[in-house]
């Protein structure tokens, strides 16, 4: 009996575990990453194309992107190798797929290709996909008239019964002029993400089948007549940016080692940056980076691709001074903050190596801040994404090893107690007896 129960406590054990390892096998899997539902794309800009001076009809999308979708974007364009490397890839796309439905939600141009192939006749569809990359933000031309040849045409074909053809006359010449009509028609227009991958074996060198993914649809956002355009907020001041992640990469050439670190953009600089494409008045001018070595003042550092709207780009970035040498035990302080039209915004919180820890407050103010720093995903649990990870395994694992193990005792406990009764006169006796002590009959 003690063999059995000795082998049953270690098959329930072998079983609490292996939920844990199946998980963290499956925790590079790109499959697994929830695609949320977008907002409903309401912040575009029309333009009328005004057929008396021959021009045709413009809608420009500003595509805004949920910030765990645009970080993860930001990974695999950041460094694709890695990205592959990570999640055991051979190739990945992620885009925003828009979807057209002229005066009513009951002709969506959607079809079982768009559920396979992120690319789909985007002329004749309305331009039905946007790749995504390090920004939350983005502008496109999603209708451009120009390009509609008439009603025999094979383009804009969900747009024909609401276009208008009116003719420009030029120096000896005639032409047809597009546009909208938008006193008299509505355009709904809704999005989703849109992901896929094919895996390769490393070990076999295959590559798997092409796998995608969806979100739900988006609500509907509606151009012409019953508009939902919305534009944000001018902006007054901009919110500090957030950084993560420092590390120094100590330098293979003649070059000075230089420093990584992880930025994170408030979602309200992104509509910051929304508004300035939509009014096409003011603009980002970049990243201004400070570091300080060893205790020193603070010295001005470039870093890459931070110039204009890139620097709000989230995911890793580099900051670079050649005339300032860092080595592997130097101690670095690091802090950011953008700069633009509306003047800089406060510092970001400062990160710190071989010096003490990290503040979380930027260090030139002594004003509190609400902005919480970001969270170091390696102190973060895999499994329910807030509890401690003691020896590696969630809490609440080690709470259900603990409880089968009680358990477990408390059966053993109980079978190697338990007592029996005499058949005659009913008394019970120990485990061990061989007779009854009360009238002396045999035991089995």
């Amino acid at each position: 009996m003690k063999r059995i129960l000795g082998v049953l406590l270690s098959l329930l054990l072998l079983l609490s575990l292996f939920s844990v390892t199946a998980f963290a096998a499956e925790e590079n899997d790109i499959g697994e990453f929830e695609l949320p539902a977008p907002k409903a794309p309401n912040y575009f800009v029309y333009t009328d194309g005004n057929a008396s001076e021959g021009h045709h009809d413009d809608l420009r999308m500003i595509m805004v992107a949920d910030p765990e979708v645009a970080l993860l974007a930001a990974e695999y364009d950041r460094d694709s190798e890695a990205f592959y490397k990570k999640y055991g890839l051979y190739s990945f796309n992620i885009v925003m797929q828009y979807d057209v439905s002229l005066d009513g939600e009951d002709n969506w141009q959607h079809n079982e290709e768009w559920d396979t192939e992120y690319y789909n006749d985007g002329h004749v569809n309305g331009y039905p996909v946007q790749s995504l990359r390090s920004e939350l933000m983005d502008d496109f031309e999603f209708f451009w008239l120009t390009y509609y040849e008439g009603p025999d045409s094979d383009t804009f074909v969900p747009y024909k019964p609401a276009i208008l053809t009116e003719k420009f006359t030029g120096d000896g010449y005639e032409d047809d002029i597009y546009s909208f009509d938008v006193e008299n028609h509505n355009l709904y227009i809704r999005c989703r993400y849109y992901m896929e991958w094919e895996t390769f074996d490393a070990e076999k060198n295959e590559i798997g089948e092409k796998q995608s993914k969806f979100s739900d649809w988006s609500e509907s956002a509606i151009f012409g007549k019953n508009s939902t355009q919305i534009t944000p907020d001018e902006p007054t001041t901009y919110a500090a940016p957030m950084i993560s992640d420092m590390k120094i990469v100590l330098s293979m050439g003649d070059e000075n080692s230089h420093i990584e670190y992880v930025q994170t953009t408030p979602e309200s600089v992104w509509m910051n940056g929304v508004y300035y494409l939509m009014k096409e008045e003011g603009q980002f001018d970049g990243l201004e980076t400070q570091v300080s070595i060893d205790g020193g003042e603070w010295i001005e550092f470039d870093t890459a691709d931070a110039g204009d709207d890139w620097c709000l780009w989230n995911g890793n970035r580099g900051a670079y001074n050649d005339d300032v040498p860092i080595e592997e035990n130097s101690g670095v302080k690091l802090r950011i903050r953008f700069t633009g039209t509306h003047g800089p915004s406060e510092w970001s919180n400062v990160l710190e190596l071989n010096g003490g820890g990290t503040q979380e407050n930027p260090d030139n103010t002594g004003e509190p801040t609400d902005e919480k720093p970001p969270v170091d995903e390696k102190d973060k649990c895999s499994l329910c994404g807030f509890c401690p990870v003691p020896l590696g395994l969630c809490i609440f694992i080690w709470i259900a090893i603990v409880v089968v193990i009680i358990l477990v005792i408390v059966i053993i406990i109980v079978t190697l107690t338990k007592k029996k009764k005499c058949p005659n006169c009913k008394t019970k006796c120990k485990k061990n007896d061989k007779c009854c002590p009360n009238c002396g009959q045999q035991l089995k």
